[in-house]
């Protein structure tokens, strides 16, 4: 099962240096995959174990990859605002279209 945390942290760091690059469509595909691994990590190891290493070693990833979250999530914010944006004025331009014409 600790392999299984360590390729959620492996895919949550490329999520971040797809977020840092604006690469939108290789975030979505790693948080695709990073979601198959958590699903299954949470069916299939329900309990952190007896053992103090292992379950120290799942708290540290779980810890590194909700910080890394959070600098995905400011990187998104930034972009969806951006988007936002160009689908107002796209809205702006399509009804001015209807209103006057081409």
């Amino acid at each position: 099962m600790l392999q299984c945390y360590e390729r959620a942290l492996e895919l949550t760091r490329t999520m971040l240096e797809a977020a840092q690059k604006g690469d939108w469509d290789a975030l979505v595909q790693r948080e695709r995959e990073r979601s198959v691994l958590v699903d299954r990590l949470r069916q299939e190891d329900p309990d952190p174990g007896s053992d103090a290493s292992s379950r120290n070693r799942k708290r540290e990833v779980i810890q590194t990859m909700l910080r890394l979250d959070e600098q995905i999530q400011l990187l998104t914010q930034d972009w969806m605002h951006e988007l936002r944006e160009v689908l107002g004025s796209i809205s702006a331009e399509q009804r001015l279209n209807r209103t006057y014409g081409p």
